[in-house]
């Protein structure tokens, strides 16, 4: 799988995956240099980022078919080229992961550039010419980590960033001991995570997605779990069952066998409503 950071915060969340040996890793930025780097000119508004940005035949090459993270931000002036570089990855399999600031940290200019990149993306995802796109919350995120100092604030969101995605992309890859695996419908291309609180059956959700149509629990359990927690199997289909109260959302999930000490939990939610846009109520028309 294929990892590409765009912009300043998407290389910084890319590089947490080298740690990862089975990721490629690929950055692109204004005056970056060195291996699997592509370097962007500076620009001084979104057009011109846009109309000069260059052609990278290489991370064509490298990125290919495969299934791909594009992990970009909107807000920065070289922002405008994001949809130019989406077009050169065309053939892979792109799901990107958006990020969105904390409003707070913008000016006007960020703020304006910021809405456009948001609302375009999902609209590229919601008409198929994307895989999916997750939206991820800044500010959702360092409320689920908690008290966080100056100097570590950003990269302690990056690190759970980066390895909440990795957890996603090794769980839906992996042998379920037992589940009801169903795919998200075609039309549900706009996507949140969340980490799973096992114990207090409660979503910390890395972005609050409205109009929710599907969810699907990853439950990761030790053997020794598997093995000796009587009564294990009829929790999660309660908790399921719950989270799937409302009849405009099915829930579905996947119960795997890990290796790690601790017991962990993650849900994805999909929707194909544009998020930022006015829900209108017509049932009283």
């Amino acid at each position: 799988m294929e990892v590409v950071g765009f912009g300043g915060a998407g290389c910084k969340i890319a590089k947490s995956f080298e740690k990862h040996p089975q990721y490629g890793i690929h950055y692109i930025d204004v005056g970056i240099f060195g291996k699997n780097c592509y370097s962007l000119p500076k620009s001084n508004t979104m057009e011109e980022a846009e109309k000069s940005t260059p052609e990278f035949p290489e991370l064509v090459t490298a990125v290919g078919k495969n299934k791909t993270f594009f992990i970009c931000s909107g807000g920065g002036r070289t922002s405008g080229a994001i949809l130019r570089v989406l077009e050169q990855l065309k053939n892979a399999k792109l799901n990107i992961v958006y990020i969105r600031p904390d409003s707070s940290f913008l000016n006007e200019d960020e703020s304006r550039r910021e809405k456009v990149v948001y609302r375009v993306l999902q609209e590229f995802a919601r008409s198929g010419l994307l895989e999916r796109i997750y939206i991820l919350d800044n500010t959702r995120v360092a409320d689920i980590l908690g008290e966080l100092s100056i100097t570590e604030y950003f990269s302690k969101i990056n690190q759970m960033i980066a390895n909440s995605l990795h957890m996603i992309n090794y769980l839906s890859n992996s042998d379920s001991v037992i589940g009801n695996v169903c795919g998200p419908k075609e039309t549900n291309k706009i996507s949140t995570l969340a980490m799973y609180n096992l114990e207090k059956n409660e979503e910390k959700r890395f972005f609050d997605l409205k109009n929710p149509r599907e969810k699907h629990f990853y439950f990761a359990f030790n053997e020794q779990a598997l093995e000796k927690e009587k009564g294990m199997f009829k929790k999660i289909k309660e908790q399921v069952k719950k989270a799937g109260q409302s009849d405009s959302i099915s829930v579905s999930y996947d119960i795997t066998a890990t290796t790690y000490e601790t017991n962990f939990a993650y849900v994805v939610t999909h929707t194909n409503f544009i998020q930022g846009e006015k829900i209108v109520d017509k049932s009283s028309e």
